[in-house]
């Protein structure tokens, strides 16, 4: 059907009144009779019936106002996408990062970037990095935060440093360990340690480097959250090896020890990925030169 013709027929259909609907399209009140009967004709369906001087829908005409206007709408969203792909100033980013760069680094940048950009939407998801790498490669974000080597990230990704972040081994003060020197790699893998989920940066590297000494991994507890590992540590139910940025308030409380590693140095990288092919809006173009100034525009 012909959109301008359906803008004709919605019009009518909200006035309830041909004249009335001419004089707001500019239009003369046979042309818009001829519209509507043609309307009728490519439907094979009577779409209006008069009532005095109203005009009021058949069940066809309520069907046809009805996708008229989803298609409007539709119409109205695709405008509004293109513009903000044009707009660096409103628009939206998708982004998501593992914890300890979503509850403990992104805050203030976002806090800078929002002083700078106040209509852009950022919606921000916290999910481990194995769950970013799979929604990024499912063009379901603009760009995520990980963490973990390089090596064993997917070849298809653009990947670029983000910062470093420090694992170290803490215990509540009256642990065992407590005061002493080192702790071994192989006392680590003895059902001691609450560890993240498979899927975290950090439990993967942990794994990695255990592995690499012919150790076996076998926490005592596994969590999604670091906050609550932090507590279950605090209350005695084993050490953990966490993020140095997620305990920072607790080590200087004197609530967390940290206990030094024998031989072992866990330092992860932070990465900021994204798919190379995915077609970013200039709103998440400024994000991405509002964080590396001095980088070419990502693809």
């Amino acid at each position: 059907m012909n959109l301008q013709n359906l803008r004709v027929f919605l019009k009518v259909a909200e006035l309830e009144h041909i004249t009335r609907a001419a004089e707001e399209l500019h239009l003369t009140q046979p042309a818009v009779t001829k519209i509507i009967q043609s309307l009728e004709q490519e439907a094979h369906l009577e779409l209006v019936e008069r009532q005095g001087r109203r005009i009021v829908l058949t069940h066809a005409g309520r069907v046809l106002q009805s996708y008229a206007r989803r298609m409007f709408s539709l119409e109205r969203e695709m405008d509004d996408a293109l513009a903000a792909l044009r707009d660096v100033h409103r628009g939206e980013i998708k982004l998501a990062a593992n914890t300890t760069a979503g509850v403990y680094l992104l805050p203030s940048i976002v806090a800078r970037f929002r002083s700078l950009y106040p209509q852009i939407t950022l919606n921000i998801s916290i999910l481990n990095s194995q769950e970013i790498i799979e929604h990024i490669l499912d063009w379901s974000l603009d760009f995520g935060i990980v963490e973990g080597e390089v090596e064993h990230l997917p070849e298809s990704l653009n990947v670029r440093f983000f910062t470093r972040d420090t694992l170290i081994l803490v215990v509540p003060p009256n642990h065992p360990w407590c005061g002493r020197d080192q702790v071994s790699a192989a006392e680590l893998g003895d059902h001691t340690l609450v560890a993240r989920e498979p899927g975290s940066g950090v439990r993967d590297m942990l794994e990695r480097e255990l592995t690499c000494r012919d150790i076996a991994f076998k926490p005592l507890l596994t969590l999604t959250d670091n906050e609550a590992i932090k507590q279950m540590v605090m209350n005695g139910v084993g050490a953990a090896v966490v993020s140095f940025l997620t305990v920072q308030r607790e080590l200087a409380s004197g609530d967390l020890v940290q206990i030094p590693l024998a031989d072992m140095e866990l330092q992860p990288e932070l990465s900021f990925i994204q798919r190379p092919e995915k077609q970013l809006s200039r709103a998440a173009q400024a994000f991405f030169s509002f964080l590396f100034p001095l980088s070419a525009r990502p693809s």
